[in-house]
């Protein structure tokens, strides 16, 4: 399927628009064009053109990371969770790791910054085509314009209140210095907020894969992972488990997403955008400026050119060892060879290359070629929800109310587990037991199947297990600390900046901070 990309379009900087490049599938500018909102916003083709100015304003940051901005989904979402360990090397990321936060962390003050920034552009697109005249645009581009800049919103303030919880919640443009001083909502206001974005974004846009843009799927399924997260905490509204599960499956029952038949070619980059991609953040490299970290962040032993990844972190031990040893899922997501020696293909098919220490073992999802040029600007696109998340999330909202049966376990789970299956009799069907052993075993099979995809720390959270998930990670080797000892329960979220604190006196730091 050939996907858009969203890159370069956009730059908003002292009230200027810099048209700087974009996709040949919606519009051609000339390069270094300078116009004001005003001078773009008269007719559709200009309001697509800022509706990708907020796409592009989403890809850096929700994501992996991309163009030197810290990545929400590796820094909340792996960093500090169980699924790797950091070297005392690791800099900042080293203390979200250890769990020794501070407000001044450098990488706890660019995710909020970038996130607000992200959020005006959006607010920005939503009100400057919202204000349209129909001289202007017809009423169906302009509705769906909208709609999707409400996904990407939803994205940002999902990001927002999911890590530090007790937050601004900013709904329309900012434009003047004289607007910050804001003050904070309870979590409760931002989810319900996000709930009707999304509600009238899954009424607008189209029933269809996307290519990477918004969609009535994709917004069907984030708005089920918004309702599972409030069933957790620290909302603990059950009701929304019966929300979930009715999104959810008609997702499911759309026909417009399915599995594919082999795990490893899902992370493919012929695959970016497939069948299985609910929603894919786009990105393009290399030397582009808009390629992602991943591949890098996460790659074997080796030079980055050969295939191989950093060093910034390295796999958690019991995550291995959780694997059925003929699970296809541990050989493509956990590296044992070196990238100098070995090619990607004979890292993951051939066990006689695993030759790297368990110490040394790295996390390994999207198999950079041999050689390559990606460095830092890889052009793999960011899995955001996957069709297998789907499963997994229709699975857990029907066992959280006490309903989920063997027949649903079938068509969820055990699809997933005979995906993985690389012979008969490895990685067993799931058998349906009690509502505690069931929970147990899906966010097991979430982290397997969904691992440094974003999302392992929300999940540790809702299922109210994140303290007893770090505690259980004791390991030796290039680890900075294990952080189980370290951590309070006030850190399950993260600091207000002391930066933002200084500027705007109506803040509240959160509780223990």
């Amino acid at each position: 399927m050939k996907k858009t990309k969203f890159y370069g379009i956009l730059t908003l900087a002292a009230g200027l628009l810099l048209v700087s490049s974009c996709d040949d599938d919606i519009l051609i500018e000339s390069p270094s064009n300078f116009l004001t909102p005003d001078a773009l916003l008269v007719d559709a083709k200009g309001a697509e053109t800022y509706l990708i100015g907020a796409y592009d304003a989403v890809q850096p940051i929700v994501s992996s990371g991309a163009n030197g901005k810290d990545g929400w989904g590796i820094h909340w979402g792996s960093i500090a969770a169980d699924e790797v360990v950091v070297p005392p090397w690791g800099g900042d990321r080293k203390f979200i790791y250890q769990h020794q936060l501070t407000p001044s962390n450098g990488v706890v003050r660019s995710i909020w910054e970038n996130l607000y920034v992200a959020l005006n552009r959006i607010n920005s697109t939503i009100d400057r085509i919202e204000a349209m005249n129909e001289d202007e645009i017809d009423n169906e581009s302009k509705t769906k314009f909208v709609a999707e800049a409400k996904f990407l919103r939803s994205m940002v303030l999902f990001s927002l209140v999911s890590t530090y919880e007790n937050i601004p919640l900013l709904t329309s443009e900012t434009t003047d210095l004289e607007s910050v001083e804001v003050s904070q909502v309870t979590p409760e206001e931002t989810y319900n907020f996000i709930i009707q974005d999304l509600q009238q974004a899954a009424s607008v846009l189209p029933e269809e894969q996307g290519g990477g843009r918004a969609t009535q799927g994709a917004a069907k399924s984030l708005l089920g992972k918004v309702y599972l997260q409030m069933s957790g905490f620290p909302l603990n509204q059950k009701d929304k488990l019966a929300s979930a599960e009715t999104v959810l499956k008609e997702v499911m029952d759309s026909g417009v997403y399915d599995l594919l038949p082999n795990y490893r070619e899902v992370f493919n980059l012929s695959n970016e955008q497939s069948v299985e991609m609910v929603y894919s953040i786009g990105m393009d490299g290399p030397a582009r400026g808009e390629g992602g970290l991943l591949s890098t962040f996460y790659g074997p032993n080796g030079n980055v050119n050969n295939g191989g990844g950093w060093g910034t972190c390295f796999i958690n031990h019991s995550f291995e060892a959780s694997f059925d040893r003929e699970d296809v899922r541990l050989f493509n997501n956990i590296a044992k060879h070196n990238a100098n020696d070995f090619t990607p293909e004979e890292g993951f098919s051939d066990p006689e290359t695993h030759t790297v220490p368990m110490n040394n073992w790295r996390g390994w999802k999207w198999h950079a070629e041999k050689p390559n040029s990606y460095p830092n600007d890889t052009p793999f696109d960011n899995p955001y929800i996957r069709y297998a998340d789907v499963l997994l999330m229709y699975a857990e909202a029907l066992n959280g109310q006490g309903k989920l049966t063997q027949a649903d376990l079938d068509i969820t789970v055990n699809r997933l587990r005979a995906r993985a299956r690389m012979t008969a009799d490895a990685v067993p069907d799931m058998v349906v037991g009690s509502q505690d052993d069931n929970a147990t075993e899906l966010l097991e099979e979430r982290r397997k199947e969904l691992c440094f995809e974003g999302w392992r720390r929300n999940d540790l959270i809702r299922f109210g297990v994140y303290h007893e998930a770090i505690s259980g990670i004791t390991q030796g080797g290039p680890n900075a600390g294990d952080p189980g000892p370290e951590f309070q329960d006030f850190e399950i979220r993260w600091p207000i900046p002391q930066s933002e604190l200084d500027i705007n006196p109506n803040l509240v730091q959160n509780p223990g901070y």
